[in-house]
């Protein structure tokens, strides 16, 4: 599909979202104890980046669409069933490339807590890792959710795994929740893994997380993943690639202010192709480090909607080398429309080296995003 096609759909888009006050998601089904409700998002995204000469062409940015059924049970339970599916509503292929973000089932209970199964989000990600995932078009590359062998952390289980089942449950200031991930012994091959293993297949993931909220401005965060992984490197036989990962996060929301950090430690998780210059024959980095922070500003009462302006950083280390990937970032977004409609731009610095200490500094890039939720 051609650039200015693009830009006419998502003006359309744009228009269509102009001409209401509230998200057009539909409830297809609802009783006083049953609901069936779908909903979702279109996004697009343009990168124009410094001294790179291309067309700024949209590209289609997390569009995704969801199936919920609710049902109120008597005592107090309840039960809810998910099934969501991302999709390119540009074609940028020629087809609408969709694939399952979630599919899953549970109860749930005020006194006690809630089990899901199926492929849903990580308690490492739904609980820690999402507070310093503020940026609306960058960012969630150094905290450890989205850096395994399938783009989706679904693999390792800290993004959105599959096969799960998840227990959380909170007790006075404290939350918790634990994590079981069964095996699976075929790795997407598309999912961006290009290291030297052979026969990659996990055994089982065990994940717990909790968190700490004395106030009602301050919250503490940890979270922990081991993933029984094995694989056979071609020449060598069969090696152990166990991914042992923790993180630990903090934030603080004082009125209209969002502060965050979160740092974690990542064995056997990160990619190789993550950083320029490492040499890890099975595509894995051994030891890595991440470091994520966002400060965030909320303007409300001066324009229709809400104003952010906010800023922070991401930063990937191997542990074993001076490489790193790294950027800062400074933004402003609009969320207007029952902030249903959201218009973010955003600046990013690139600040990256590769393994032997030498600057790896690409380009940095102007982001537009536009995203609607119905």
């Amino acid at each position: 599909m051609n650039n200015n096609r693009k830009l006419t759909g998502l003006a359309i888009a744009i228009a269509a979202a102009l001409t209401t006050q509230q998200a057009i998601a539909a409830t297809l089904y609802e009783t006083t104890r049953d609901k069936l409700t779908l909903s979702g998002r279109i996004a697009a995204g343009s990168s124009f980046v410094d001294e790179v000469d291309d067309d700024h062409d949209p590209v289609n940015a997390g569009s995704r669409v969801r199936l919920i059924h609710e049902h109120n049970f008597q005592g107090g339970w309840s039960s809810v069933a998910r099934a969501e599916w991302g999709f390119d509503p540009f074609f940028e292929d020629g087809t609408d490339a969709h694939y399952k973000r979630m599919l899953y089932a549970g109860v749930s209970h005020d006194d006690y807590g809630t089990l899901l199964v199926g492929k849903q989000y990580s308690l490492w990600y739904d609980m820690v890792a999402y507070w310093t995932d503020w940026f609306w078009y960058n960012g969630a590359t150094a905290q450890g959710s989205f850096n395994g062998a399938a783009g989706d952390g679904g693999f390792e289980g800290n993004g959105r795994p599959d096969n799960a089942a998840t227990y959380k449950n909170t007790f006075g200031d404290w939350t918790v929740g634990v994590l079981y991930q069964t095996s699976r012994d075929d790795v997407p091959t598309n999912a961006g893994y290009t290291g030297n293993l052979e026969g990659y297949e996990r055994d089982y993931t065990g994940q717990g997380a909790v968190v700490y909220k004395p106030s009602d401005d301050w919250s503490f965060g940890a979270t922990y993943t081991h993933s029984a992984i094995d694989g056979k490197t071609a020449g060598d036989g069969k090696t152990s690639e166990n991914v042992d990962a923790g993180l630990l996060a903090a934030r603080w929301t004082p009125g209209n202010w969002y502060f965050a950090l979160s740092g974690g430690e990542y064995h056997n998780l990160v990619r190789g192709s993550s950083f320029t210059g490492t040499d890890e024959a099975d595509g894995i980095i051994d030891e890595a480090r991440g470091y994520e922070g966002v400060a965030l500003y909320n303007v409300k009462h001066q324009v229709p909607g809400t104003v952010q302006l906010y800023t922070g950083f991401n930063r990937l280390e191997d542990s074993n080398s001076d490489a790193r990937d790294a950027f800062y970032l400074a933004g402003a977004a609009w969320l207007t429309l029952d902030d249903n409609l959201i218009i973010a731009l955003e600046r990013k610095f690139d600040d990256s080296v590769e393994a032997d200490g030498s600057s790896n500094l690409g380009n940095d890039e102007t982001d537009l995003l536009v995203r609607y939720n119905f």
